[in-house]
């Protein structure tokens, strides 16, 4: 069946399953002509469709994605398109084809692809790849960890990480471009970590890790307040920074802010000046450590997921995998309901 067109694996399954093109035209919301001229190979399915197909007819994600052109389906650019040519990493991620340039990857070890900006097209090594591909953002600092024993654990899988701030990230799921969204996004108001359902939303959340945030600085050098490291807007510890420190506004106080934790601690050992990041990371880089809080960081994905190939990977490489035991040997931090799920 790889070898058929799009068309007719959708023909061929259509009749298998004993259904007219008005029936399953009514199913996938679109008119039968459109539907006859798709059998026809005549139109570009949009990936939208195709989803609805690999529900209506159980058509593999893995057929799709050797016959089909990712440019023709609904492919979108995340963060962005990338302003120049060079190498990217897909998924299909719900109804779509999310495609990242793969400097924004964390890691930077993974192309699917080349993008021609000359062309406005991508060429792709591996189209199968693309349906075997988890896109998961986070601040974890140790998400490296988490990559190497999901890859030790699951090979028909490959996880993407890319790091970012939990406001990010968690839009970034609202946005459908994600799996997962890594958060530990604290509610004032509230006191709890990680209620972000708006109105009519539902989620999962996967248990993780707790661990202290607070001030980082060299032994011996605890600083004035004059100059600080911070995450970016949007993170859960530039947040903590304000809720904990009033600023004088007679003082000029410089702050520097940074993509990642491990940059900032980086930055923080190297320059002398005194930071927010976690207990542990600090520890591990020699840095004395003042905490502020104990945050609650969970995986957040769409209830929909809770069957997927793709989420069964990632919860067995959390199950299987010795990273539980490597995390809680950390200082300033444990495993909470390890890969126990929960919902809103």
């Amino acid at each position: 069946m790889l070898s058929m067109s799009l068309g007719k694996i959708i023909r061929t399954e259509r009749q298998h399953k004993g259904m007219t093109q008005s029936q399953l035209a009514a199913l996938l919301g679109i008119s039968r002509q459109t539907l006859i001229n798709a059998e026809q190979d005549k139109v570009a399915v949009p990936f939208h469709t195709m989803a609805r197909l690999q529900k209506i007819l159980g058509i593999s994600l893995d057929q799709i994605a050797i016959v089909i052109n990712p440019e023709e389906s609904y492919l979108q650019w995340w963060p962005e398109m990338p302003a120049q040519s060079g190498p990217v990493v897909g998924a299909i991620v719900g109804e779509r084809v999310v495609v990242s340039p793969i400097q924004a990857t964390l890691t930077q070890d993974v192309s699917n692809g080349w993008w021609d900006l000359d062309t406005g097209r991508i060429h792709w090594y591996n189209r199968e790849d693309i349906s075997r591909q988890i896109f998961a953002a986070g601040c974890d600092p140790f998400l490296p960890w988490l990559v190497r024993a999901f890859h030790e654990n699951h090979s028909a899988f490959r996880l993407i990480p890319f790091s970012m701030a939990s406001e990010k990230a968690v839009d970034a799921l609202r946005k459908g471009v994600v799996h997962l969204a890594g958060s530990h996004l604290y509610d004032p108001e509230r006191h709890v970590y990680n209620r972000i359902a708006r109105s009519g939303e539902r989620w999962i959340y996967i248990g993780y890790l707790d661990w202290e945030e607070g001030r980082v600085y060299a032994p011996g050098n605890p600083g004035g307040h004059k100059m600080w490291a911070l995450r970016e807007p949007g993170s859960e510890a530039l947040a903590l920074f304000y809720r904990h420190c009033t600023l004088d506004p007679g003082l000029s106080t410089q702050i520097q802010h940074f993509l990642t934790h491990s940059d900032l601690v980086a930055f923080v050992r190297s320059s002398g000046v005194q930071g927010v990041s976690i207990g542990s990371l600090a520890q591990l880089q020699g840095l004395a450590f003042e905490p502020w809080a104990t945050e609650h960081f969970e995986w957040i994905a769409e209830p929909s997921s809770l069957h997927q190939p793709w989420f069964e990977a990632f919860m067995t490489a959390l199950e299987r995998s010795s990273l539980y035991r490597q995390l809680s040997a950390l200082p300033h931090q444990t495993c909470v309901n390890w890969a126990r799920i929960r919902q809103d």
